[in-house]
């Protein structure tokens, strides 16, 4: 009876989240500018933020993802090269949906958000989880955060838009 409740009070908030996204303005939009933004190239990305692009790392992570996904009967799909905001949907027997937002690094260190990345996360909410994957090159370690964009401090960097994630912050969320 319990596990029933939940699932009708997770169903109530999700139909209300969905309420939400659907709220349209009737009246026309005012154009009161335009921008035209392009992301850092990788020479500017790493000497801003001392970080680059790894695929091997980000591959390893992928998969460590998706295997901790399918060891607890969840059936993760790889959806990264859609530029959905996240990298995994995962869904269980009870078609609950989990969007993951996948982060590798080679060692134990900070991480970066896009623009997208954070905005989709904040939609999503409580159905949001960020899967930080450590020293992929060596003996990679997943750790989890439901709804970073509530649970987590980001501090947003205004050069390329991105979202800096500091070590500290990270760590002392993780589920246990």
């Amino acid at each position: 009876m319990e596990r029933r409740s939940e699932l009708i009070r997770k169903r109530e908030e999700r139909i209300r989240d969905m309420e939400r996204t659907m709220q349209i303005s009737p009246k026309e939009p005012t154009v009161i500018g335009c921008a035209y933004v392009v992301p850092l190239n990788q020479i500017e990305y790493e000497q801003h933020y001392g970080m680059k692009r790894d695929n091997e790392v980000e591959a390893i992570a992928m998969h460590i993802a998706m295997e901790y996904e399918r060891e607890r009967q969840r059936k993760p799909e790889d959806v990264s090269r859609q530029n959905l905001g996240y990298d995994i949907k995962s869904v269980n027997c009870y078609e609950m949906k989990r969007y993951i937002e996948v982060k590798g690094r080679a060692d134990t260190d900070e991480v970066m958000f896009s623009e997208n990345e954070m905005n989709r996360l904040a939609q999503l909410g409580s159905r949001a989880w960020l899967y930080i994957v450590v020293d992929c090159k060596t003996t990679p370690r997943l750790f989890r955060i439901q709804d970073p964009a509530q649970r987590l401090v980001f501090e947003k960097i205004t050069k390329g838009i991105q979202y800096y994630l500091p070590l500290n912050e990270w760590q002392q969320k993780v589920e246990k």
